[in-house]
């Protein structure tokens, strides 16, 4: 199965963006953890690295990343997460109407990516009530993973 990494960069390719050593480096830290992660910890992690980028640059590469609907942004966090592209029944990368729910898990900060087909049906609900054309939205449900869970009741 394809990394994030290999995804993201095919994705990144087709749609003609160049491939740079920041974008690589950034692309490959998200791929690799296991929580999001703000601009300046993504920033702390490289350099850590030996592998300098400056924070404008890392903000550059989210907006270009979100904009290719390869990142999710975890809005009560300030964060960001990979999107689960390497998995297509969790993520429709091409899709014009991306959805972004997040599970996130309270205890351990985990977050899963889902997809809810009825929530296609309250937007049109929305868009004929309110004459509004709805682009994206993001919803972020709060409350315990299954490992938090099966760890809570060994206890």
């Amino acid at each position: 199965m394809p990394t994030y990494k290999q995804k993201a960069l095919e994705v990144l390719k087709n749609h003609k963006f160049r491939i740079t050593k920041p974008r690589e480096m950034v692309i490959e830290l998200l791929g690799k953890s296991k929580e999001p992660l703000n601009p300046y910890e993504m920033k702390d992690i490289l350099d850590r690295k030996h592998n300098k980028i400056d924070i404008v640059s890392i903000y550059r590469i989210i907006k270009c990343l979100e904009d290719n609907n390869l990142v999710h942004r975890v809005l009560s966090t300030n964060k960001v997460a990979k999107c689960q592209i390497e998995h297509e029944d969790k993520c429709t990368k091409e899709s014009n109407h991306h959805c972004h729910h997040l599970l996130i898990c309270e205890k351990c900060s985990s977050i899963e990516e889902v997809h809810c087909a009825g929530v296609d049906l309250i937007i049109k609900k929305l868009e004929k009530d309110s004459n509004f054309k709805i682009k994206r939205h993001d919803l972020e449900f709060y409350g315990f993973c299954s490992n938090c869970i099966k760890a809570k009741k060994k206890n």
